[in-house]
């Protein structure tokens, strides 16, 4: 493929350089065979200072391979949940317009009752990007009271926007829409994922509870205060703090994956949203609504995805106007585009050992977009 070589030498340029210790990617078309680059180790080595000099924290774990789990964070968003929802769409379990308060009767009462899942699902719904519910509920008596606390805050959460009026990327909705999808699917959000997404798609991706005891290495995360006393790197648990403390599931963290995973799935929406049959059934009139459609005005945000934001998307300069994907915190991204036939899924622990390698993602991201999408010219549907 044209330019992976290019892309491939940014991603390797950007671990070797010290952006977390692995990063993966692949270049996907709706057929055929995609090329991938695996590169770095699940671990590196941290120090710390010591009277008698450093002392390691962590040595540096196995290389990496294209199966190898990755904390996905907030690609749970399109991978689990909005996939989920177009499922139970599509099969008539629920409806867009449907209000919170039908799902959730805890909602009731409260300034999110009326809300409409659609305006949850786009980011209109006026509820603020996050809160440390985390540090809120540290001093809970069991992990059972912890999650019902947090899922009271988050109901409890005042507005910050009139509901339509502007988009705000928001944690807090997709929470929300994971608890709907449990009330409407009868079953926990990981079985569901488990069985109606991972198990027709064949991919190992899957929800960690606390306890998971991983058959394989997977890519370590932060080195984070609040939950690592004995300073080693979080390995296998999720990183988004609101998430653990929820009990590693949630509508909007908590997937881990492979590269092969999120390029599997990647696949089935590149393939709807060209127009053509896709391994989850997923109808292409719908994810050509969604795509587009927005909840608020004067946004990028549509239902379920993010479309680039000119001229500084971290899709890349060169993105298709009809691109649309997602990013996730611990650095982890997918863009996909139908007229160009290709989707783009760059897999990094780049908050490993710290979250400061903020500028170095940012550089990474678009770069690897602007190698691989084609010139403006062969964009066209095919």
């Amino acid at each position: 493929m044209i330019g992976f070589a290019q892309a491939s030498r940014a991603v390797q340029s950007a671990v070797a350089s010290g952006m977390g210790s692995a990063a993966a990617l692949a270049a996907i078309a709706s057929d055929g065979p995609w090329p991938s680059l695996s590169v770095g180790r699940t671990s590196s080595v941290a120090l710390r200072p010591s009277p008698r000099g450093p002392v390691p924290l962590d040595w540096p774990g196995a290389p990496i391979d294209v199966d190898t789990p990755f904390d996905l964070a907030s690609l749970t968003k399109p991978m689990a949940t909005t996939t989920l929802l177009a499922l139970a769409v599509t099969q008539g379990r629920l409806s867009l317009e449907d209000p919170l308060q039908r799902w959730l009767p805890d909602a009731q009462g409260t300034a999110l009752a009326d809300l409409p899942l659609r305006l949850l699902l786009g980011h209109g719904s006026g509820l603020p990007a996050w809160h440390d519910f985390f540090a809120d509920s540290v001093a809970a008596d069991s992990p059972t009271a912890r999650a019902a606390q947090v899922r009271r805050a988050v109901l409890a959460t005042p507005l910050t926007a009139p509901p339509g009026s502007a988009a705000v990327y928001s944690d807090l909705g997709f929470m929300l829409l994971g608890w709907v999808l449990e009330v409407a699917g009868g079953a926990p959000l990981e079985l569901q994922f488990a069985e109606q997404v991972a198990g027709p798609l064949g991919i190992a991706a899957r929800f960690v509870r606390p306890g998971h005891c991983w058959s394989a290495a997977v890519v370590r995360t932060e080195v984070w205060a609040p939950r690592c006393g004995d300073g080693r790197p979080l390995s296998g648990q999720v990183h988004d703090d609101n998430c653990a403390a929820l009990g590693g599931v949630a509508g909007h963290a908590g997937l881990f994956g492979s590269l092969r995973d999120v390029a599997t799935w990647a696949r089935v929406w590149l393939r709807a949203a060209r127009g053509l049959a896709n391994d989850l059934g997923l109808p292409p009139a719908l994810v050509r609504e969604w795509l587009g459609s927005a909840a608020a005005p004067a946004t990028t945000w549509r239902l379920g995805f993010d479309t680039p934001s000119r001229p500084t998307s971290s899709a890349g300069q060169r993105a298709p106007d009809d691109a649309f994907g997602h990013l996730g915190f611990t650095g982890t991204s997918v863009w996909m585009s139908p007229g160009a036939d290709l989707a783009v899924v760059l897999l990094t622990n780049r908050v490993h050992p710290s979250r400061d390698a903020v500028a170095e993602i940012r550089a990474l991201r678009p770069a690897v977009g602007d190698a691989l999408w084609p010139q403006p010219s062969s964009c066209s549907a095919r």
